[in-house]
């Protein structure tokens, strides 16, 4: 018996695409989504050999940095774990 999926829930990696471009403010192709899938940003529900979708709460958090010089938030986050030890959530 297959189960069933919210597909309310998912996105395919174009529509992941067009909201991380959103958020990010640069465009994002749906081929950077799988390889952000592969570093294990996302947790994609693999529904054929073709076909892959992506869970909405995850990729409505995630957002494209600049490549090079950390990020203001990056520098934030090590900033606050350099003070306790532990990452701040």
């Amino acid at each position: 018996m297959t189960d069933k999926i919210d597909l309310e829930q998912y996105y395919t990696a174009k529509d992941a695409a067009e909201v991380l471009s959103r958020n990010s403010g640069k465009e994002i192709d749906p081929a950077y989504i799988r390889t952000l899938a592969k570093y294990g940003k996302f947790t994609p529900r693999k529904i054929s050999s073709r076909l892959s979708l992506y869970p909405k709460a995850q990729v409505d958090a995630y957002v494209v940095e600049e490549r090079g010089e950390k990020s203001g938030r990056a520098k934030q986050e090590k900033a606050r774990t350099r003070e306790d030890g532990e990452p701040k959530t």
